[in-house]
């Protein structure tokens, strides 16, 4: 191994922003129009958003989290149901659970990743539980076919919060199309990126004409409540336009994961589990840690300019936050998971040079 004195030191940037030739024109074209979340512009976006995910129907909504109180509240979540998700995902998922006034049941996740354990959902399913949502953090999927089949044979209603998870696929199928609805968020770090925005993918014609009622005031027609969710015009120009840089983009980022993957050595850094017939989107690389302390892997290489949203966000279980405490449910899969793992981005703005940097500190690390 090199000696940690002989890699120059860089900063690696997390933050993905480009900026693609199309991007002033689109804006320039929603200009000339109407600026409103009702504008046709909005729905020519939701239309091509459907054929990129082949999906049938998308509803574009103002955020990812808007996403997820436009799905509970389609859904019929009120206060006292039940809402069982992962304690693995970030607080954006829980809040509109909250919000909403419905209790979140924790369910566990299973030991090699993110995808809910069916032998723990089964011991948390009860008369109130009203939606189960399944979380596939930094991009890599879940199996969340078999999930779907669990969902439907109790007749519980399965949301998907991929915000984190554009392009990622399961037996060759974008993981949308295993549930009811599917929220996205299309801030601005994500791979399909508007500044702020999100919306929700269905096959299901009944529930995205809820969906869109429910964003925009039940329609105003003083019968069916909703509130004011809707995606302004220019946000949703950009994303029209930037849709085609998607995939693109997308394998720019399997190429560096990859990269790096292939190259280290490090005998307790390792890829996280990558289930069968699935393939991640990277938004970011997940990397399993078997270190004796894996908080000071971490620390070694954010202070080396290799930044982690483990330490970022302080990620942990989210019973283990003072806002959520009251719903805790000791779910000790997740809460290794998260203590055993780091991200590291791999976003198409990273260079050769940038690539071989993580790896030689990744390599070079010492626990001595």
């Amino acid at each position: 191994m090199s000696s940690r004195s002989e890699i120059s030191h860089r900063v690696i940037s997390d933050k993905y922003r480009p900026v693609y030739e199309g991007d002033m024109p689109a804006i320039l074209e929603g200009l000339a129009g109407s600026l409103s979340g009702t504008s046709d512009i909005v729905t020519e976006y939701e239309q091509a958003l459907a054929a990129w995910f082949d999906s049938r129907h998308a509803v574009a909504v103002s955020s990812g989290a808007a996403a997820i109180s436009v799905a509970l509240g389609t859904l019929g979540v009120k206060p006292g149901d039940e809402v069982v998700l992962t304690p693995t995902c970030p607080l954006c998922t829980v809040y509109p659970v909250m919000s909403a006034g419905a209790r979140p049941v924790f369910v566990d996740t299973r030991p090699h990743g993110f995808g809910v354990d069916l032998s723990d959902l089964a011991k948390v399913i009860t008369p109130r539980t009203k939606a189960i949502i399944d979380i596939p953090m930094w991009g890599y999927p879940t199996e969340v076919d078999e999930l779907q089949a669990v969902a439907r044979g109790r007749s519980i209603p399965l949301i998907l919060d991929l915000a984190h998870s554009h392009g990622s696929k399961l037996n060759s199928k974008h993981l949308s199309h295993y549930a009811d609805l599917s929220c996205f968020s299309t801030h601005e770090r994500k791979p399909l990126a508007t500044g702020e925005g999100g919306f929700i993918l269905t096959d299901n014609l009944e529930l995205a004409d809820r969906c869109r009622s429910y964003s925009r005031f039940g329609h105003l027609n003083g019968k069916d409540f909703g509130l004011n969710y809707k995606l302004a015009a220019l946000s949703s120009c950009l994303g029209r336009s930037r849709l085609e840089h998607l995939e693109r983009q997308i394998e720019a980022r399997r190429r560096n994961a990859h990269y790096i993957v292939s190259r280290i050595t490090h005998p307790k850094v390792s890829e996280k589990q990558i289930i069968a017939d699935s393939s991640p989107n990277y938004y970011f690389l997940n990397l399993s840690l078997s270190l004796r302390d894996n908080r000071k892997f971490i620390d070694y290489l954010d202070e080396n300019g290799i930044p982690s949203d483990i330490k970022r966000y302080g990620c942990r279980c989210l019973y283990e936050f003072p806002a959520v405490a009251a719903y805790a449910r000791q779910c000790p899969n997740g809460e290794r998971l998260l203590n055993s793992m780091t991200t590291v981005p791999v976003h198409p703005d990273l260079k050769d040079d940038d690539l071989s940097y993580i790896v030689e500190l990744i390599n070079d690390y010492s626990e001595d």
